[in-house]
């Protein structure tokens, strides 16, 4: 029998519901010709009815976007045609959007109406390039130029540590979620954002090929056994560095890096708790991070929430995330002595056109890395 699929986080559940709104408009869309009707047909001067051009039009990049981004987009778009649908472009001045922008802080968190009037820039950018002069996109792109926004999103300061990263690892265990303690692991050691590990869930009609699958889902992008080879050396495509819809079909878009996991130690170990240090002794193939309550890969919400409950036994503040790990494993190699440039290549900011003998030494580099992290922290 198989499981039920994996309930939407309140987040997606928001952009869902803005999914709505879009499919509503694409369905009037096709009622009135299909995609090639003349944009005039659709923008009708307001807010609301360019926010629907954007959305279905063909050629928009929001039709490029990938799943999470486009729910994130959609979920904000709704809030500005239900706030400002029924304004007209061309009525638009400088006082209209600073008022918007103190509204919208006045409601919410500075960050989110940042993002809001982000989201306005690029409205207004797309009908500026799609829609005649005479709709004023260019105008309103003018203003927004011009101005300035404070409240984007603080830099964060925070990071994990070595320490923490094992407290978690031990909680973890203790609350019998390995699969928690192995992808805290890879991140803290290999400088990893925690979808490398755990992968997303993904409506069936998305682009990917997969062979995990849940009810109206399915799975991609997360770590699998097997991109790890008999000298446990794994190569995996970091899903930051794949753009778009079109690049998740394209093998070699994006950037595959190299892991030499027994070069971390704490990698190491819990590899070792799993079963001997024999490659034949793990699975050939298949996720590796799946949820114990459910035996597939975890859903996003609940893998941060499961995480958190074992930040909070092991004593981590709450204001130090997951998503922190990155950063302390780049601090812990700049504290042991890493050059700042071998510091970037840890991370796996390289340039994409690298070749693979620019890869192999990117492998090279972690191990020196992880040589120097292990001696810093002996007592």
């Amino acid at each position: 029998m198989s499981q039920p699929a994996p309930e939407p986080s309140p987040e997606e559940w928001e952009g869902i519901s803005a999914w709505c709104v879009r499919y509503q408009a694409e369905m009037l869309l096709w009622a009135n010709g299909g995609a090639e009707t003349d944009p005039a047909s659709i923008f009708d001067g307001t807010i609301k009815s360019l926010s629907r051009f954007y959305q279905t039009d063909k050629d928009s990049p929001f039709k490029a976007l990938r799943y999470k981004s486009r729910l994130r987009y959609a979920n904000r778009l709704e809030i500005i045609e239900t706030a400002l649908g029924s304004v007209r472009v061309l009525s638009i001045t400088f006082r209209d959007l600073k008022r918007w922008y103190e509204e919208f802080a006045a409601r919410r968190m500075l960050p989110r109406a940042y993002d809001l009037i982000v989201q306005l820039k690029l409205l207004f950018r797309f009908g500026k390039l799609a829609l005649p002069k005479s709709s004023g996109c260019a105008d309103v792109c003018a203003i927004l130029e011009e101005m300035e926004f404070a409240g984007g999103q603080r830099r964060r300061k925070e990071y994990l540590t070595y320490v923490q990263a094992k407290l978690v690892c031990d909680a973890a265990h203790g609350r019998k979620r390995p699969s928690i303690a192995l992808t805290q692991a890879f991140m803290i050691e290999c400088g990893l954002r925690q979808k490398d590990m755990i992968g997303e869930w993904v409506p069936l009609t998305e682009p990917g090929v997969t062979d995990v699958f849940s009810g109206p889902r399915k799975w991609l992008m997360g770590a699998r056994w097997e991109e790890i080879d008999a000298n446990f050396v794994w190569k995996h495509r970091l899903s930051k560095s794949v753009k778009g819809q079109a690049a998740i079909m394209d093998a070699d878009a994006g950037q595959t890096e190299e892991f030499d996991l027994l070069a971390f130690p704490l990698v190491k170990a819990e590899l070792e708790r799993i079963a001997p240090l024999d490659r034949a002794n793990f699975p050939a193939s298949g996720p590796i991070i799946v949820y114990e309550k459910t035996g597939r890969p975890w859903c996003t919400s609940e893998f941060r929430r499961q995480w958190r409950l074992c930040a909070k036994s092991a004593g981590i503040p709450s204001d130090v995330q997951n998503r922190d790990s990155r950063p302390g494993a780049a601090t812990e190699a700049e504290l042991a002595g890493a050059p700042p440039d071998t510091v970037r290549r840890l991370l796996g900011h390289a340039r994409g056109e690298t070749t693979e003998i620019y890869r192999r030494g990117n492998r090279e580099v972690r191990s020196n890395i992880a040589k120097l992290r292990a001696e810093k922290r002996q007592p």
